[in-house]
């Protein structure tokens, strides 16, 4: 009796998680969320991420809470010797307290992460995690209802791999629609059901996309890609290149439904983390997938260009449990941000929320931003004072920027009521841009 329970007990040691203290940092698994969006997300790896929880496979729940590091003893907790100067006297300041209440003082959340980025002088973060390569379109074929629309009759020459390409479906899906059907064996005049067409899905690959990440993303794999595909020359094709999958998972987890005033999101994904910006409140910055790419794509974009040696702050996009937001009208359906503005003086904790003079705009920089989404057609409009508008409009022409873009893009200098123009004035954004990004295009609720 003994004998076996010290087996059992054995036993459970091998297969329970690695032990990690109690102060150990954890985070709870959302919707949407794999194990490469949380490491991106946090900084570490997946192969950790399975050591810290003891997970074997990649299979996480939603509700589920992980271990994202290792608890630090408090001799660690305590300044290095070796440790360098600033990075000392930094520990030393008093804590930094703004208008509205909040310490801004290092580490505050995302805000030590983008610090510690910036200090290692690493690359800037991919534009988007390479396990949620998004669809640019999607389309659905009809379905006959017609008995021949579902049944194939084998013709002389054919194989199984063939005919799943043919209708836009996988070996692996014919196998299981016809039970007994051996993969090479195969005859003329056999019939096969085929089952309905699975909708075709497109994406262009972007800096950070691997093929193996999208079949895992669509739920197929990497092989299928391959035949759908022919005519791709490598495992590792450039950026830019367009990608068909047939699939019938959805293009994207997040859902943004209704108007951005009376609306919601489903299956929120949360802003991670940028050398470019901090974060005030990281529990009220969850967006559609595509606004949380399209936000990182442009500071992306500032970094090639002009480095993020001054960091702005993103206080609000939509809350984790979505529908109204505290202090807002909007903000509902995860495409609004609220935006500190470039500023020539920026606190080493970002440029804060507070009115300035336009003469103290870093054009340079404000215009970048936002000229990769207006380029992109990402934006529905863009809230910015009159005042800096006259800045940004003036920079732009002095850039090479046409007026007949500009007039479709900027308000300035039609006059603040002037109802053309993405970028337009609204009262009480002195201090902030607000951005409204458009409705993804698979978003069939969404309202603008």
């Amino acid at each position: 009796m003994l004998r076996t329970l010290g087996i059992a007990l054995l036993c459970f040691a091998a297969l329970a998680p690695t032990r990690v203290d109690a102060d150990a940092p954890t985070v709870v698994v959302q919707p949407g969320d794999v194990l490469g969006t949380i490491a991106k997300r946090e900084g570490v790896l997946v192969a950790q991420l399975k050591e810290w929880n003891g997970l074997r496979g990649d299979m996480i729940r939603i509700g589920q809470k992980l271990v994202v590091g290792p608890a630090q003893p408090e001799a660690a907790k305590k300044p290095a010797a070796n440790k360098p100067m600033e990075s000392a006297s930094a520990e030393k300041r008093p804590a930094l307290v703004d208008e509205e209440g909040i310490d801004w003082t290092p580490p505050f959340d995302y805000g030590a992460k983008a610090a510690a980025i910036e200090e290692s002088h690493s690359a800037p973060i991919a534009a988007r995690d390479p396990s949620a390569a998004v669809a640019v379109r999607a389309t659905e074929k009809p379905v006959t209802k017609k008995k021949k629309g579902r049944v194939y009759r084998v013709q002389k020459g054919d194989t199984l791999i063939g005919i799943a390409l043919r209708h836009d479906t996988t070996v692996d899906d014919l196998l299981k629609a016809n039970p007994g059907l051996h993969p090479s064996r195969i005859y003329p005049g056999q019939t096969i059901d085929v089952g309905n067409p699975r909708p075709e899905v497109v994406f262009r690959l972007e800096r950070g996309d691997t093929l193996v990440a999208a079949a895992s993303r669509y739920g197929v794999s990497s092989r299928d890609i391959a035949r759908w595909n022919s005519g791709l020359r490598t495992q590792h094709p450039r950026a830019g290149t367009p990608i068909h999958i047939y699939t019938r998972t959805a293009v994207s987890p997040s859902e943004a439904i209704g108007p951005t005033n009376r609306g919601r999101l489903e299956s929120p994904v949360r802003l991670p983390s940028h050398r470019g910006y901090v974060i005030r409140t990281p529990a009220r910055t969850y967006g559609t997938e595509e606004t949380i790419r399209w936000i990182v794509d442009a500071f992306d974009a500032v970094d090639r260009k002009l480095n993020h040696t001054k960091v702005v702050r993103i206080n609000d996009i939509s809350d984790r449990k979505c529908g109204k937001l505290r202090d807002h009208k909007s903000h509902q359906n995860g495409r609004d941000a609220d935006i500190s503005y470039y500023q020539k003086q920026c606190g080493a904790n970002g440029c804060r929320f507070a009115e300035f003079r336009s003469s103290d705009l870093d054009v340079a920089r404000q215009w970048t931003l936002l000229e990769h989404w207006l380029r992109n057609d990402q934006v529905e409009m863009i809230f910015i004072d009159y005042r800096l508008q006259a800045k940004l409009y003036r920079y732009a022409r002095r850039k090479g920027v046409s007026k007949a873009r500009l007039d479709q893009w900027i308000q300035y200098p039609r006059g603040r009521y002037e109802p053309d123009g993405k970028i337009r004035h609204f009262p009480n954004h002195e201090d902030h841009l607000h951005v409204r990004f458009v409705c993804p295009y698979s978003d069939l609720k969404c309202r603008p």
